[in-house]
C-alpha cells in the first residue's frame, strides 16, 4: 500500500516537474524598447507609430519565442527625463530611441553598449551602406554608441516664381555667397512705394548656417576648444550682418515668406513635408512654385548643409543583446523599414540605397504645391557632406551664450574680430568646468 502510494506521489511529481519544464521551455523571452509618440521633427505625425509596430510584428514572427514589448504615449518633450528615471530604477528598455542632444551623456554615464564590436563581427552587416555622416552621429568619444535611424537635413526653398518675376535664373547647386547676396540685393525693394521694403531676399538664415558653409563650427569636437576666433568665422559673421542689413531693420516674418514676399528660406527637409502658415500649409496654399537648393558656399567652404538624426542604441543593462542588435538591424539597417521612413514619418532614410536621389525627389514631389518640379540630383553628395553637431555636456548653455553675444554683434557696428576673441575666451573658460 505504501509501495504504491509512493509510486503514485513520484508518478504526480514526475508530472508537475515536467509541466514545470515545458512551461520553462514555452514561456515567452521579452524584448523592451523605448519610443516615443510622435514625430522627432516637432511636426505633426499621425502615423509615426506604424513604423514601430509593423518592425515589432516582422520581429516576432522570426522570433516566435520573443515577446516585444514598450511603453506607449510618451511624448517627446517627457522621453528624456522618462528614460533617466528608467536607468536610475534598473529598468531602462533593450533598445531605445536616443535623441541627438542627450548622446554624449549616455555615453559617457554609461547607459548604451558600444556597438562597434556588434558591427565588426557580424557578417549581416555593412556599414558602408550608410551616409558616412549619418552613421558618425551616433558616434561620440571614438565609439559607434548608436546607429542612426531617421535624419532630415537642411535644405535652401526657393520661391521660383518670385525669382522669374525679377528675372532672376535659379541658382545652379554650386552657388555661393556671393549669389546668394546678390540675388537677396535685387529682391529687398518697396514693391508699392509706401517708403518701406516689402519683399526681402531671406528669412531665417543664421550665422550657424554662414559656419557651417564656410568650413566652421562653435567648437572643435576633438580638442573641445571653442573656434570662433579666426578668419573664416569672422568673414562668415561678416556675411551675415551685411544679409541683415539689406533688410533696414525690417523684421522679416515666416507669414511674409508664406505670402511669396521672400525669395529664399532654410528649412529642414522634414518641416517641408508638413509645413504650412497657419501652421503647417503653404504646400497647399501658397501661390508660389517651389525649387530647393543645397546651402550657398563660403569663400572657404562648401554647399554644406546641417542635418540631425534620430538615433537607437542598446542598453548597456540588457540581458539579450544579441537579440537587441537583431532588432536593432531590423529597425535602422533593414531597406524595408527605412523605405516606410518616407511614408509615416517626415525625415530621411538613413541609407544611401534608400535615401537615393530619385526616391527623395519622388516623396517630396507629392508635397509640392502648384507645379512645383524638383531636380535633387545633388542630395546623394549633400547627404555625404552634411554637418552633424555632437551636443556635448553643457551644450544648451555654450550656444546660448554664443547665439546672444553673435546675434547682437551682428545687429551693431562693433569690431568683429576682437569680439569673437572676446567671446571665444568666455566660452573656454566655460568649457573647462565641464
Amino acid at each position: 500500500m505504501v509501495k504504491n502510494q509512493l509510486k503514485k506521489f513520484l508518478a504526480i511529481l514526475l508530472v508537475f516537474c515536467l509541466a514545470g519544464m515545458f512551461y520553462y521551455t514555452q514561456k515567452p523571452t521579452v524584448l523592451t524598447i523605448g519610443v516615443f509618440a510622435g514625430s522627432n521633427w516637432n511636426v505633426p505625425s499621425p502615423k509615426s507609430g506604424k513604423i514601430i509596430d509593423d518592425v515589432i510584428k516582422r520581429f516576432e514572427k522570426t522570433h516566435p519565442n520573443v515577446q516585444v514589448e514598450y511603453v506607449s504615449g510618451i511624448l517627446k518633450d517627457d522621453y528624456s527625463s522618462w528614460i533617466s528615471k528608467e536607468a536610475l530604477d534598473g529598468k531602462l528598455p533593450d533598445v531605445f530611441m536616443v535623441l541627438s542632444d542627450d548622446l554624449s551623456t549616455y555615453a559617457k554615464v554609461g547607459m548604451l553598449e558600444p556597438l562597434d564590436t556588434y558591427m565588426q563581427t557580424d557578417a549581416n552587416f555593412d556599414q558602408s551602406r550608410y551616409f558616412s555622416t549619418t552613421l558618425n552621429s551616433g558616434n561620440i568619444y571614438n565609439h559607434q554608441y548608436a546607429l542612426p535611424y531617421e535624419s532630415s537635413p537642411t535644405l535652401m526653398f526657393v520661391n521660383k516664381t518670385l525669382l522669374e518675376e525679377n528675372g532672376i535664373t535659379t541658382p545652379s547647386v554650386n552657388w555661393t555667397w556671393d549669389d546668394f547676396y546678390s540675388i537677396c540685393e535685387k529682391l529687398t525693394v518697396d514693391t508699392d512705394g509706401d517708403g518701406e521694403i516689402d519683399q526681402f531676399g531671406e528669412y531665417g538664415y543664421t550665422w550657424q548656417n554662414a559656419l557651417s558653409s564656410n568650413g566652421q563650427a562653435l567648437y572643435d569636437e576633438e580638442s573641445m576648444k571653442c573656434t570662433l576666433s579666426n578668419d573664416d568665422v569672422y568673414s562668415a559673421i561678416d556675411f551675415v550682418r551685411k544679409l541683415n542689413r539689406l533688410n533696414r531693420n525690417q523684421n522679416v516674418t515666416s507669414e511674409m515668406f508664406d505670402k511669396g514676399k521672400v525669395a529664399f528660406c532654410p528649412m529642414m527637409f522634414s518641416e517641408y513635408r508638413t509645413y504650412k502658415p497657419y501652421p503647417w500649409s503653404v504646400k497647399k496654399y501658397s501661390n508660389f512654385e517651389w525649387d530647393c537648393l543645397p546651402m550657398p558656399a563660403g569663400p572657404d567652404g562648401y554647399n554644406v548643409s546641417r542635418m540631425d538624426s534620430l538615433l537607437c542604441g542598446i542598453s548597456k543593462m540588457s540581458s539579450n543583446k544579441k537579440m537587441a542588435w537583431e532588432f536593432l538591424k531590423l529597425l535602422c539597417y533593414d531597406e524595408t523599414t527605412q523605405e516606410s521612413l518616407f511614408k509615416y514619418s517626415q525625415g530621411v532614410s538613413v541609407l544611401k540605397n534608400v535615401s537615393t536621389s530619385k526616391n527623395v525627389t519622388k516623396y517630396i514631389q507629392e508635397d509640392a504645391p502648384m507645379d512645383s518640379s524638383y531636380n535633387l540630383d545633388f542630395f546623394d553628395d549633400m547627404m555625404e557632406r552634411a554637418i552633424t553637431v555632437k551636443k556635448i555636456d553643457g551644450y544648451d548653455q555654450l550656444y546660448s551664450m554664443a547665439d546672444s553675444e553673435i546675434r547682437r554683434l551682428i545687429d551693431t557696428n562693433e569690431d568683429i574680430e576682437s569680439t569673437l576673441q572676446k567671446l571665444n575666451d568666455e566660452l573656454n573658460i566655460f568649457l573647462e568646468k565641464q
